[in-house]
């Protein structure tokens, strides 16, 4: 029978390690924008990473089509700019959801096998009876 105690250590490092493999990604999604012009590069519109439209800039000749020829250029500009968001999230987060994936698979199993259910509440039993075990334990 294996150790309770060293089988929460690795529980607690593989944990550690899968929280490493992701630190920092939420600022640096934070941080992401996408950039991009219209068509005829009169209007230019930055989103950030959610999609969310932070800037808009449009050139003097843009106003001359009028407000629905201008919509449309904004409109054009702003999916150019969610398009280019998008593709810098998918680079700065390519492979990350299958090292996840792997990392709780690891630890909990595959969805549907239930066995590491029982294999975490052996573990809690070892462990709650190590403790008891202790000197200074509660009673």
């Amino acid at each position: 029978m294996a150790d309770p105690m060293s089988a929460f250590d690795a529980l607690a490092g593989r944990i550690a390690d899968i929280e490493r493999r992701f630190a920092g990604l939420g600022d640096d999604l934070a941080e992401l924008s996408g950039t991009a012009s219209d068509e005829t590069g009169l209007v230019s519109a930055t989103v950030d990473a959610t999609g969310v439209l932070t800037g808009l800039n449009l050139a003097p000749a843009a106003l001359r089509a009028g407000t629905e020829g201008l919509a449309e250029l904004v409109l054009d500009a702003y999916r150019r700019a969610r398009t280019a968001a998008a593709e810098r999230v998918e680079e700065r987060t390519e492979g990350l959801d299958v090292e996840l994936g792997a990392g709780l698979t690891d630890l909990f199993g595959r969805p549907g096998d239930f066995s590491a259910l029982g294999r975490l509440e052996e573990t809690i039993g070892r462990l709650g009876r190590l403790d008891d075990r202790l000197p200074g334990s509660p009673a």
